[in-house]
């Protein structure tokens, strides 16, 4: 970038970071002072070479060179100092902007928090109720079976729970395979590249090996060789009594607040009754408080 368009920059609208940085380093000193230092040098021999009018025209060159260093020394400081303001305000832009969006999600929130938060406290509650009402009917039902009627499962682990899986055998079948001669067991059979390595060996008569380089017997085994998916047990997740609810403000009841762990149903209905009962609180209540001041 030449230095008639930076000055046509500087005289122009304000611009944007990036167009001053691009300014900025489009400002190269370096490059115009060894132009400048190059006419001098022209200069001087066209001092001893030349006639007044080479001279006169030299001069002016430098003249012009030197009026183009300084004007790259004043547009970098002005260039620097517009830069840094450009940035201190895109910085306050971006700032305001992200306050801005900050604030229209809290307000959101804290308006879908106050609209929905109360409802879905109640909804739990009332859930709640309702299972635990279910879970008493179960027991009840369970003590006093029906001929041949399997026992009820009660509602939250029925909903809740995953069953237990047994081990499921994928593949079984019979193999053969090289153990180590004084050993016993699945303990005893040596690892894949021994068995691949003993694979062309003729055992004597007893079917042992003599292992060459490594000093040990090794002789051929039967075994069952079972592939299977692991027993899994059934889950157990955490009851939903035990999760707690507060109310929406501080003071307020809480729409759920359980007592201990693993409740009862009857002792879920006593709860759920107790919070019905309650009154909402004003944590923030104060009484006058007079003192002496001297003076």
């Amino acid at each position: 970038m030449n230095m008639q368009t930076i000055i046509k920059q500087l005289r122009g609208q304000p611009n944007s970071v990036d167009q001053l940085r691009q300014a900025l380093d489009g400002i190269d000193i370096e490059s115009l002072e060894k132009t400048a230092e190059q006419l001098e040098a022209d200069r001087r021999r066209v001092l001893l070479d030349g006639t007044d009018k080479d001279v006169e025209a030299i001069e002016a060159k430098i003249a012009s060179a030197n009026r183009d260093v300084e004007r790259a020394y004043a547009a970098k400081v002005e260039l620097t100092k517009r830069l840094e303001d450009a940035a201190a305000t895109a910085t306050e832009t971006e700032r305001a902007d992200a306050y801005r969006i900050a604030k229209a999600k809290a307000d959101a929130a804290a308006k879908m928090l106050r609209k929905e938060y109360p409802e879905l406290g109640r909804r739990f509650a009332d859930l709640l109720r309702l299972v635990a009402e279910a879970d008493m009917a179960v027991h009840a039902a369970n003590e006093h079976l029906p001929a041949d009627a399997a026992p009820l499962t009660p509602p939250e682990p029925m909903a809740r729970c995953l069953p237990e899986l047994p081990e499921q055998i994928l593949e079984e079948n019979e193999v053969e395979l090289w153990c180590h001669a004084n050993g016993s067991g699945s303990n005893s059979i040596l690892s894949d590249d021994v068995q691949q390595k003993l694979a062309g060996y003729r055992a004597d008569d007893n079917g042992i090996v003599q292992v060459p380089m490594h000093g040990y017997a090794a002789v051929k085994r039967r075994f069952i060789r079972r592939t299977t998916l692991p027993r899994v047990n059934a889950s157990r997740p955490q009851p939903l009594s035990e999760i707690a609810l507060p109310g929406l403000m501080d003071g307020d009841p809480p729409f759920w607040s359980p007592k201990g762990y693993a409740m009862e149903s009857r002792f879920i209905l006593s709860r759920l009754a107790e919070i019905a009962s309650m009154k909402p609180g004003n944590p923030q209540q104060r009484e006058p408080k007079t003192e002496y001041l001297p003076l």
